[in-house]
């Protein structure tokens, strides 16, 4: 330990004797250390950590699927999960639940809808979570004629009952119904991801198989139980019900960990494979300090070769530089550490409003510190160790002898060379990632849409199914509601909507008149938005073509449908649409639809495989439910929501408006996980930029000041300052060369990793390969161009009179 103690005070003592040199290595290392923290920090906490439950690796989803599909885990129906209940025996417990919307309404205020989860009496202790106030729920509160009990989170709790201890008791209109609060949930509790309500189900077989409710499914493993035993088992079952029942024919049964279901495996891999990216940053940070420890060891060639004549041990000298290494790499890590709560910030604030699971929270807990600790010890072992084998290596007979300080000691050489070729190679492939990153960012946010957009107010409402069960009750309120809003100050048009033309990915069949189809696939698949009258003049979109729909068009009149140009010319060839007709789906029992307009192709895609073709409907012929209030404005569209929702309580005062927004920050919110992730990646590829040229940098720089005489003789000998400044941009432009060609191809390979998040990019774009290649030939000449001028400008005569 003492002579531990000793090796650090000397490293100490040479590390301030080069303060520059030894800056850039602690603020290599602070990033790479940094940077690849930032990212596993988001890893922990979106994946590895788990439910915030206790033993949490117990918990297991029970689901069904196809057989040749493995990724396939979906919910089960209600006799099946009975089933499961009472012939398992792998679990402690097994509980069901499904998300149900809960409107609040009453107490003077307006109408609010919360995320809602119907659960079995047992699901809460099952995951061993207790209420922070009041009691969990008992069997008795699920049986049928139970009183209505409820369970609150968080954010009810404060906004209905400003955060009064004395909530349990109290009651709560609900869906229409007076129900009990029997206990608030934990802050920061949302299971399955953003619940904020809880109420109690019990299941019961339904009258025949198979019509039951879909339920979600998750048990705890028996302490001493395997997951893949519990699979088995839950596979046994399956195929006994397959043999006993016809309807569960074909479906396979798995029990897999909760976290495999929660994240699905495509942004599970997309998370790992950024992770891996960002290791590069941390591996051209570690190049660099391995070639600034090797120019130190080349300069101080001498210094251990007399500490080697003396005594000193090979192991003594490795150890030396060793010591320097893990006291850069302690400086770095502590920078690093800063870097990574800076970016832990910034993504748990950059997902706030995306209502994320709510176990995904970036921090620096004792795994992501562990995490840190054994980074910077690799990157201490990864930087010294080569170097002080090769020092510890050097003939100190021979170095003694030399009169050229060393010259003929210690060199960074073709090692050295080449270590500046790897970190060429992995920043070609970041920059490649974070330029198809940046190209989906362009695609998905700055898109321009060919409507209204800045100044659309655009909210949801959900008409109360209690209040208004019939359809005339939907046409007679939607009414109602749209000349109420009309009124709100500052509204200069209003309409409802089932959507906005943005992309689809799903559509209904229609079948056009008068045109056969072979097989179901050959069927057109059409968009549908059901829309007011008003709906284009508050786009501010003109028809191209015959008439747009108006208050006539009524649910006593002929059915009519606007539709798209992009429609019209796939769907109705061979002349003009207009007057054409058209029915939804294969069976021929629903009215045929008369077109009556053209509009211009609303839909901007986003994504692969999108489609565009698109169908307006009149909403009284056929209304809906749930839909989007759109209104125009001259001012900022967010100030209008409070008097929307006035005039929504005015009109159904049990019926909700939720998100609140302009059109265009609803687009924008929409591409929140491009421009995130996007903004990683960006970070990623430019740290890497900068040290692969910082690396290069260094070791030109230290080239040219080992060759100074050499050059001297060159120049002596006839060599032009062209010459020579050609010669060192040579050397280095080769370098960065070879790494561009090493970096192509795997960086198209973790592109094709990266899909999850690209829209309208292909890994092999083509553009981004060549703007990466100029990119990285343009940092190689920039950074060597500093050495080489600096060899260019080299006195002969100095240079011969060194010692």
């Amino acid at each position: 330990m003492t002579e531990w103690l000793a090796d650090f005070k000397y490293g100490f003592r040479m590390l301030l004797k080069r303060p520059g040199t030894s800056a850039i290595a602690i603020v290599a290392l602070g990033l790479g250390i940094g940077l690849t923290t930032t990212m596993f920090s988001i890893i922990q906490g979106a994946i590895l950590r788990g439910l915030p439950v206790e033993k949490n690796w117990q918990i297991y989803y029970v689901g069904r699927g196809q057989a040749d599909r493995p990724d396939d885990i979906q919910s089960l129906p209600l006799d099946d999960f009975l089933d499961y209940q009472t012939q398992q025996t792998s679990f402690q417990s097994m509980a069901g639940y499904y998300g149900e919307g809960v409107v609040a309404s009453g107490d003077g205020g307006f109408a609010e809808r919360f995320r809602g989860l119907r659960i079995t009496p047992n699901l809460l202790s099952t995951l061993r979570v207790r209420p922070a106030i009041g009691r969990d729920f008992m069997e008795r509160d699920g049986k049928p004629g139970a009183p209505p009990v409820v369970i609150i989170g968080h954010r009810m709790w404060t906004t209905r009952f400003e955060g009064a201890a004395s909530v349990v008791g109290r009651e709560v209109r609900l869906n229409g119904v007076m129900t009990t609060v029997v206990g608030v949930m934990p802050e920061k509790f949302g299971f399955p991801e953003t619940a904020e309500i809880w109420l109690p189900f019990q299941p019961e077989a339904p009258v025949k198989r198979g019509e039951g409710r879909m339920v979600d499914v998750i048990g705890r493993l028996k302490d001493g139980v395997t997951g893949d035993q519990a699979a088995a088992e839950i596979g046994g079952i399956a195929r006994r019900l397959a043999e006993a029942y016809p309807e569960n024919m074909d479906k396979v049964a798995r029990a897999v960990p909760f976290m495999r279901r929660a994240i699905p495996t495509q942004i599970a891999n997309t998370l790992f494979t950024m992770m891996g990216a960002v290791f590069g940053v941390m591996l051209i940070a570690c190049v660099n300090v391995t070639n600034l420890q090797l120019a130190r060891a080349a300069e101080r060639t001498k210094e251990i070769a007399i500490r080697t004549a003396l005594g000193s041990g090979r192991w003594r000298v490795v150890r030396q530089l060793l010591a320097e290494g893990l006291l850069l790499s302690a400086c770095g890590s502590i920078l690093g550490l800063l870097i990574a709560q800076t970016g832990a910030t910034i993504f748990n604030n950059a997902i706030v409003d995306t209502q994320p699971p709510y176990w995904i929270v970036a921090r620096l807990d004792p795994v992501v510190l562990t995490f840190v600790t054994v980074v910077a010890v690799a990157a201490a072992l990864v930087s010294s160790l080569v170097p002080g084998w090769r020092v510890s290596r050097t003939d100190a007979n021979q170095v003694l002898r030399d009169d050229t300080r060393g010259a003929t000691g210690v060199r960074m050489g073709r090692f050295s060379r080449w270590l500046v070729v790897v970190e060429v190679t992995v920043s070609c492939i970041l920059l490649v990632v974070s330029g198809l990153m940046i190209r989906s960012i362009m695609t998905t946010s700055f898109l321009t849409y060919p409507y209204a957009t800045k100044d659309v107010f655009f909210g949801n409402v959900s008409l109360d199914n209690k209040a208004h069960p019939e359809t005339d009750d939907l046409r007679r309120v939607a009414q109602q509601l749209e000349e109420r809003m009309r009124r709100v100050p500052g509204v200069r048009e209003v309409t409802f909507t089932t959507g906005l033309p943005t992309s689809f990915t799903n559509a209904g069949v229609i079948a056009v008149e008068g045109e056969t189809y072979a097989t179901d696939r050959d069927y057109p698949q059409v968009a549908r938005f059901i829309t007011t009258p008003t709906f284009f003049d508050v786009l501010r979109v003109k028809a191209r073509e015959g008439r747009l729909y108006g208050s006539g068009d009524r649910k006593e009149t002929q059915p009519v449908a606007v539709i798209g140009e992009d429609t019209a010319a796939r769907y109705f060839p061979g002349g003009s649409a207009i007057g054409r007709r058209f029915r939804i789906g294969r069976d021929g029992k629903q009215p045929w639809i008369t077109v009556i307009g053209i509009v211009p192709s609303l839909a901007a895609t986003v994504g692969q495989g999108t489609r565009t073709e698109i169908a307006y409907l009149p909403f009284d012929q056929v209304p809906f439910r749930a839909f989007n209030v759109l209104a125009s404005t001259s001012g900022d569209p967010v100030s209008l929501g409070p008097g929307m929702r006035t005039a929504l309580s005015e009109v159904s005062a049990e019926s909700t408006l939720a998100n609140p927004n302009s059109v265009e920050r609803q687009f924008w919110g929409r591409a929140w996980a491009f421009r995130l992730f996007g903004g990683l990646f960006l970070t990623f590829g430019v740290a890497a930029l900068v040290l692969a040229a910082a690396g290069l940098y260094g070791v030109m720089s230290f080239t040219v000041r080992r060759r100074t005489q050499e050059l001297g003789v060159r120049m002596a000998l006839g060599a032009s300052r062209r010459g020579v400044l050609g010669l060192v941009l040579w050397q280095g432009a080769w370098r960065v060369a070879v790494g561009v060609v090493l970096g192509i191809w795997p960086a198209y390979l973790v592109g094709g990793r990266m899909t999850a998040l690209l829209a309208n990019v292909t890994p092999g774009d083509p553009t981004v390969y060549v703007v990466t290649v100029v990119t990285l030939l343009a940092a190689g000449v920039l950074a060597c161009l500093a050495p080489a001028l600096r060899a260019a400008s080299v006195d002969p005569l100095t240079a011969l009179r060194r010692d």
